[in-house]
C-alpha cells in the first residue's frame, strides 16, 4: 500500500471527520553530503481536501500538475472537517510558515513525488 494511501485511510477512519490541508513545496537543492540534501523549501500551492474528496496520490499528483508542476514535495497535515474557514486558512499559513523557516516540520507528514516518505531535518 502506498504511503498516501495510508495516510488517507487514517483520516478516513478518524472519530471526528477531517479535512487534510496539502501543501505542494519546491526544493531547491544547494549542496549534498553523505545522502543529506540543504536546500531552501518553497512553497508552490495549498489546498484543503476531505478524505472522501481523494482516491490516490497518483490522481492527486495529477490535479496538481494540471495546475502547476513546479513541485517536488507534499506536506501533509489534518485539521477537523467542521473547523471554520478562517482557522483553515490561518492553519495553512502557519504550515507555510512552518516550511519556509524549516521550523516545525516535524508535525507534518512530507511525500516525494513517488510518494516515498521524507524526513526533514533543520539546520
Amino acid at each position: 500500500m502506498s504511503k498516501f494511501q495510508e495516510l488517507l485511510s487514517m483520516a478516513r477512519h478518524q472519530a471526528e471527520p477531517v479535512k487534510l490541508l496539502l501543501l505542494f513545496t519546491k526544493a531547491n537543492v544547494e549542496s549534498s553530503v553523505n545522502d543529506v540534501n540543504k536546500g531552501v523549501i518553497e512553497p508552490v500551492m495549498c489546498v484543503d481536501k476531505l478524505p472522501s474528496e481523494l482516491t490516490d496520490y497518483t490522481a492527486l499528483c495529477h490535479e496538481a500538475d494540471n495546475i502547476n508542476q513546479a513541485w517536488d514535495l507534499l506536506f501533509v497535515t489534518s485539521i477537523g472537517a467542521n473547523t471554520e474557514v478562517s482557522l483553515i486558512e490561518s492553519s495553512m499559513k502557519a504550515m507555510i510558515k512552518d516550511v519556509q523557516s524549516g521550523k516545525n516540520t516535524a508535525l507534518y507528514v512530507v511525500l516525494d513525488r513517488e510518494d516515498n516518505l521524507v524526513e526533514m531535518v533543520g539546520s
